[in-house]
């Protein structure tokens, strides 16, 4: 005769043991996170005191070593967000991974579209005169920026797991869809802004200039790549626990 099976105690136990997965699985990500911190400072030291001071801006410029990185950081994650949001229409037995992938990966090009628009706040002030200038470039980076708000925000108000990722995945590709807008709008538009900064053949950039930019966008970029392991993994985490619980509430 088979003993009857006690779910509550299943699930009772199973919590803890989650919890203990969930920190072991942390570990190797939080190393990596203080490395690349470490790494990311060494490389903002360079560009304050490893090249020499620009002859139109004078030492303002410095600013570039933090506002480039940051921005194309922001582009590259909220371009990964949208990758990942439209494998998950083709691969529905994946969605769940996918889609926590989607948002850590959104959530991280919300924190450095918001850097990239108060660093360029800051590198405006004294270049343009003006904290903020509805130019197009600063408009469309502004415009991306609120857009994955809205993510976030559709997130939170969409209760049903099916329909949250469906709409939070159109918005990621609408995202998305804004950073071409932002690269190219100083080319398009009149602008306030100065073109790209690295264009092959057209920068007039020197060449310890040059490097040190290269140096401090490879460096923010493997500290974005750590922070996105721990918050994906914490998603994950989060997501996991709440499904035992909600299975413990019904045992």
């Amino acid at each position: 005769m088979t003993q009857p099976t006690d779910l509550s105690s299943k699930s009772k136990s199973a919590l803890p043991s989650a919890s203990e997965s969930a920190l072991r699985s942390t570990r190797g990500s939080d190393t990596a996170l203080l490395v690349t911190a470490v790494l990311t400072l060494a490389a903002w030291g360079y560009g304050l005191f490893g090249v020499g001071t620009d002859r139109d801006q004078g030492d303002v410029y410095r600013i570039l070593f933090v506002h480039v990185p940051v921005a194309w950081c922001a582009f590259v994650w909220v371009i990964a967000g949208a990758v990942f949001a439209v494998r998950l229409f083709f691969s529905p037995a994946r969605a769940q991974g996918l889609d926590r992938s989607s948002q850590a990966c959104v959530e991280l090009g919300t924190l450095f579209a918001a850097l990239a628009l108060l660093t360029g706040s800051i590198w405006g002030r004294p270049t343009w005169g003006r904290w903020w200038d509805w130019d197009p470039r600063l408009t469309s980076t502004l415009v991306m920026f609120l857009v994955t708000c809205g993510y976030h925000i559709l997130r939170s108000f969409t209760p049903d797991v099916r329909a949250r990722r469906t709409v939070a995945a159109v918005v990621a590709l609408l995202g998305a869809l804004n950073v071409p807008i932002v690269y190219f709008s100083v080319n398009l538009w009149r602008s306030l802004h100065q073109p790209q900064s690295i264009v092959a053949n057209q920068s007039n950039m020197s060449g310890d200039i040059k490097l040190a930019l290269w140096v401090n966008v490879f460096a923010l970029l493997a500290l974005s790549i750590a922070l996105y392991r721990v918050r994906r993994q914490s998603i994950a985490a989060k997501e996991t626990l709440e499904m035992l619980r909600a299975e413990q509430g019904l045992a």
